[in-house]
């Protein structure tokens, strides 16, 4: 039970903690829950467990809310999947228990994160994306349905959440990184009034950044080079969402970043640029990729001002 009841505290913690609470209750398990999760069946906890529930669900309606909601839970989210191994693995050995409690919470926080990612790239991206109540409806009844199984059908809980991990793995680091770019993003919400909007120089550059410019060929000689980190969703020639820096000498932008142990780069002034767009959080630099399909770069709002965005991806 211990990996399905993990993935399913990952994608949404306080309805898994209130099914198994609850089941007890509803006379279809008349067999007592393993370990301790039976405890879970307090009034007390249940209450709890629901209100918070409903709170999560109220937050995510509102993307500024679920993005300092699901920050906030990056870290309960691992610790809450470890209480929850204590209670299923309850009479085990201590090192069975120790192990089940790290693997766990790393499996409860993948989960976490790669939900939460998916969710600030529907966010970011351009294009129509399903309603978020009916990708909440959807997750809902994903976390009903494997934990109805690993209380009834343990063995085929286990191959459907073996399942899930091989379907949603190759998503996993593009999703993180969506996630950790989107705290960054608050961060700099948060702080914009301190600093000045401006691309970054030479001497700002990370040291990774600095070294793909040896040996130069791809910007163009002339310019004072600038830089500014950023986002970059659905772009040729880079993973499905990703993390960098685009980089200005002269001549058209060139987005840098890391892929496995190797430094990339990939021209941007192949793409049109459709146009410059400013919201709270971010300023987003739409690009056409081809004939029918875009791409996007999320600058912070301590980055380059719209103006300056603007003049560097001139709309076609």
């Amino acid at each position: 039970m211990l990996l399905p009841l993990a993935i399913a505290a990952g994608i949404d913690l306080y309805l898994t903690l209130l099914f198994l609470g609850a089941a007890p209750t509803t006379g279809l398990w008349e067999q007592p829950l393993p370990g301790a999760l039976g405890d879970l069946d307090s009034p007390g906890v249940l209450i709890m467990v629901g209100t918070i529930y409903l709170l999560e669900f109220a937050a995510e309606r509102y993307a500024p809310a679920a993005l300092v909601w699901n920050a906030f839970h990056a870290i309960i989210r691992p610790v809450s999947g470890m209480l929850l191994t204590l209670l299923v693995l309850d009479g085990q050995p201590i090192v069975i228990i120790v192990a089940g409690s790290i693997f766990a919470g790393v499996l409860s926080s993948i989960a976490h994160a790669v939900r939460s990612g998916g969710a600030v790239i529907r966010w970011l991206g351009i294009g129509t994306t399903p309603h978020v109540l009916l990708v909440s409806l959807l997750e809902d009844a994903l976390v009903l349905g494997i934990v109805a199984l690993a209380l009834d059908l343990p063995v085929w809980a286990f191959a459907t959440a073996i399942t899930i991990t091989v379907v949603f793995s190759p998503r996993i680091p593009s999703d993180v990184r969506a996630f950790a770019f989107a705290v960054r993003l608050a961060v700099g919400r948060v702080f914009q009034t301190l600093t000045q909007r401006r691309w970054l120089g030479p001497e700002e550059l990370p040291a990774w950044v600095r070294g793909s410019l040896k040996d130069d060929d791809v910007l163009v000689p002339g310019g004072a080079l600038r830089g500014s980190p950023v986002g970059a969703h659905r772009l040729p020639g880079s993973p499905r969402f990703v993390t960098g820096w685009v980089l200005v000498r002269g001549g058209s932008p060139v987005l840098v970043f890391r892929r496995r142990r190797s430094v990339e780069r990939l021209v941007l002034g192949r793409f049109g640029a459709e146009d410059v767009l400013e919201h709270g959080f971010f300023r987003r630099v739409d690009l056409r990729t081809s004939e029918d399909s875009f791409g996007c770069i999320f600058f912070g709002l301590n980055g380059p001002s719209a103006a300056s965005l603007r003049a560097e991806f001139p709309a076609d």
